[in-house]
């Protein structure tokens, strides 16, 4: 294959390949602290990716600067309206689980695991 040749055939799939990442993302705004398994996150503005093969996937917060990267298991199928799943326990706020148009990520909390 010549480099020419290469070099369209990477052009023709890039839009392919940026359609598929956009539908792995979204933002969300936290409007208090949560957990999400033992990882705190401040309030503010998030983006969300997630990544990996169903059912179990990578979801990594970000906020400027600010990264972190937790386990979630994803279950595809539609939401009529996007929304947040919180859990309270004790003076925490859990993140229990993310509801998008295409899909919902679904978080483990870690200190669950002993009660």
């Amino acid at each position: 294959m010549t480099k020419q040749a290469l070099f369209t055939f990477i052009l023709a799939f890039l839009p392919l390949a940026a359609n598929a990442a956009s539908q792995n993302a979204a933002h969300i705004e936290l409007d208090s602290n949560v957990t999400v398994g033992t990882t705190e996150l401040p309030k503010g503005n998030y983006k969300v990716v997630w990544t990996g093969t169903d059912p179990n996937v990578q979801v990594t917060f970000t906020n400027g600067t600010w990264t972190k990267t937790v386990p979630a298991h994803i279950v595809e199928g539609r939401n009529d309206i996007e929304a947040q799943m919180t859990d309270v326990k004790g003076n925490k706020k859990f993140l229990t689980a993310l509801e998008f148009r295409n899909a919902t990520l679904q978080f483990v909390n870690g200190t669950h695991a002993g009660e």
